[in-house]
């Protein structure tokens, strides 16, 4: 029979509950939590958890999964302890702790670069398209929110545990460098060529997403080889970000498969 962790005071539960509140402390204590039936699922399946934290109350729900989690820590806690662990309105008895990513070199032929994207929810959104349409690793600079934050981490549904996420100290020099490579560097444009008249793409890409407000910023689009407007023959001015970045998406990967 497994202690069960009712305290607050509790060390490990002290370190565990700074884990939500900033990037800084993730990265500090070199940890994440990924709360939920689902994400916890995720992260086992895909061998990322170092731990599951698990409500005593939900011991038997999920005793199938901390059965299949080989060589995982399985810790019990009191309700009340879980609650504050736990970022959701709604917790659902159990998180993963995981090991925060290590910087780590770019890899694969599409790529995603992230240019000052704030929304934890629209960076989670991007990593599920990624994941879904193929995409192989996600550049990110200072000023985009954190893959690893519970919000984004919610709204990839997993994605965060198969699609790398490279946070650049110089984002528009990465892009320079990757261009020197032979990537098209892919950003949107007002006045740009129109999207779907657009040249074929090089057989590697990398397709920029800029702020929900300012768009891609200076630096950033003088690397642009491909600057391209998507069609908005109706009444808004813009699109979101994460929506415009999944039309490009798959419209390259259309022109991929079709070639």
């Amino acid at each position: 029979m497994n202690e069960i962790i009712s305290s607050l005071q509790n060390p490990q539960v002290k370190l565990w509950r700074g884990l939500n509140k900033s990037r800084a402390a993730r990265v500090e204590a070199g940890l994440f939590l990924a709360e939920g039936e689902h994400m916890a699922g995720e992260a086992v399946k895909e061998n990322k958890a170092r731990a599951l934290l698990i409500d005593s109350g939900a011991r038997e729900k999920y005793s199938a999964l901390a059965d299949s989690a080989k060589g995982v820590s399985v810790f019990y806690a009191a309700s009340h302890v879980m609650e504050a662990l736990c970022d959701a309105k709604t917790p659902q008895g159990i998180i993963a702790v995981c090991d925060y990513p290590q910087a780590a070199g770019i890899s694969g032929d599409l790529l995603v670069a992230l240019n000052g994207v704030q929304d934890p929810g629209n960076v989670g959104t991007i990593l599920r398209t990624m994941d879904a349409a193929g995409y192989d690793c996600l550049l990110m600079d200072e000023k985009t929110a954190d893959p690893y934050a519970p919000k984004a981490l919610r709204a990839t549904m997993g994605a965060a545990f198969r699609i790398p996420a490279i946070r650049c100290a110089d984002l528009p020099k990465t892009l320079h460098d990757l261009a020197e490579g032979g990537y098209d560097i892919v950003a949107g444009d007002l006045h740009g060529e129109p999207f779907y008249q657009r040249r074929k793409a090089k057989d590697k890409l990398c397709i920029v997403i800029g702020n929900e407000g300012q768009g891609v910023s200076p630096a950033v689009f003088a690397e642009a080889t491909l600057r391209l407007k998507l069609p908005m023959p109706g009444k808004a001015e813009s699109l979101n970000a994460a929506v415009a970045g999944a039309i490009m998406m798959y419209d390259f990967l259309r022109e991929r498969q079709e070639k």
